[in-house]
C-alpha cells in the first residue's frame, strides 16, 4: 500500500510538471530556422572568370602542381566571406528587414542586430562523410527566415564576386604590363623569344572581358521550409517531467519516513 502511494506521487508529479513544461513553452516566442545546403559552383556557373583565371595561370607559368582548381578556388573565397562577422553584420545593417524594425533606440537596435548576427550561421560539412556545407537563418517568421537566408547567400555571392574580380583584374594588369614590356624589348637575335612574348601578348588582347555571371557557390538544397528552432516543446516537457519525478520521489520518501516514525 505504501509503495502504491509513493508510486502515485511520483507518477502524478511527473505528469503534472511535464504538462506544465509543455504548456509553458507556448509562452515563449517561436523561432523558425531556414536552412540551405551549398557546395562549389559548376564550371558553367563561372562565366568568363573561368577562362580568364585559367589563362592567367597558364601565362604566369603555373605548372600542374601549382595550378589551382578554379571552381574550388572561387568557392573557398565564398566560404571565407560567408563566415566573417563583418559580412554578416553588413548584410543585416543594409537589409530592409532590419531597417523596418529599428526603434531609434541605439541600445535596443544594437541588441537586435547582434541577435540577427548570432542567428545567421555557417556550418562546414565533411566531404569524406558526404556531409554538405550548411547555412541557416533563424527568425520569428518562417516566410521571412527563408527569404532572408536566400538574400544573405546572394549578398555574400555578390561581395565574393566583386572581391575575386578586383583581385584578378589587378593580377591581370600586372601580368599584361610585364608581357607587353617583354614583347617590346625582344630583339631580332631572339626571334623565338620574341614570338613567344608576342604570342602571349596577342592571347591576352584577344580574351573576352569579365561578365557579371560568376557564381561563387551552388545550391545543393535551396532554402527549405523553415522548422521551429525554439522552443523545443519536447525538451521543455522532458525537463518538467524530470523535475516532477524528483519532486514526487522526494515527497514519497518524506511521507514514508514520517509513517515509519509514527509507527515507532
Amino acid at each position: 500500500m505504501k509503495f502504491l502511494k509513493g508510486l502515485f506521487l511520483v507518477v502524478f508529479f511527473t505528469a503534472l510538471f511535464a504538462a506544465a513544461g509543455y504548456g509553458g513553452s507556448y509562452a515563449i516566442k517561436e523561432q523558425w530556422k531556414a536552412e540551405a545546403e551549398i557546395g562549389q559552383p559548376k564550371v558553367e556557373q563561372l562565366g568568363t572568370y573561368f577562362s580568364l583565371f585559367e589563362m592567367y595561370q597558364l601565362l604566369n607559368g603555373h605548372n600542374k602542381e601549382q595550378k589551382k582548381d578554379t571552381a574550388a578556388f572561387v568557392y573557398h573565397g565564398f566560404k571565407l566571406q560567408v563566415n566573417t562577422y563583418d559580412n554578416v553584420a553588413n548584410f543585416w545593417l543594409n537589409s530592409d528587414f532590419y531597417k523596418q524594425r529599428q526603434t531609434g533606440i541605439e541600445e535596443k537596435d544594437n541588441a537586435f542586430l547582434q541577435d540577427l548576427i548570432a542567428n545567421t550561421t555557417f556550418v562546414e560539412g565533411n566531404s569524406d562523410r558526404h556531409i554538405p556545407d550548411r547555412i541557416s537563418v533563424t527568425l520569428d517568421n518562417p516566410k521571412q527566415a527563408a527569404q532572408q537566408l536566400d538574400n544573405f547567400v546572394k549578398y555574400t555571392n555578390y561581395v565574393t564576386q566583386q572581391s575575386l574580380y578586383n583581385e584578378l583584374i589587378a593580377k591581370w594588369k600586372t601580368l599584361f604590363n610585364q608581357v607587353n614590356l617583354a614583347a617590346q624589348q625582344s630583339t631580332d637575335n631572339a626571334a623565338q623569344n620574341e614570338l613567344s612574348w608576342k604570342g602571349k601578348l596577342n592571347m591576352m588582347k584577344s580574351v573576352s572581358p569579365l561578365d557579371n555571371q560568376l557564381m561563387t557557390f551552388d545550391y545543393l538544397k535551396s532554402p527549405s521550409q523553415p522548422r521551429v528552432a525554439s522552443p523545443d516543446r519536447l525538451l521543455w516537457a522532458s525537463v518538467g517531467g524530470a523535475i516532477g519525478f524528483l519532486l514526487g520521489l522526494l515527497l514519497a520518501l518524506i511521507f514514508a519516513r514520517r509513517k515509519q516514525k509514527n509507527h515507532s
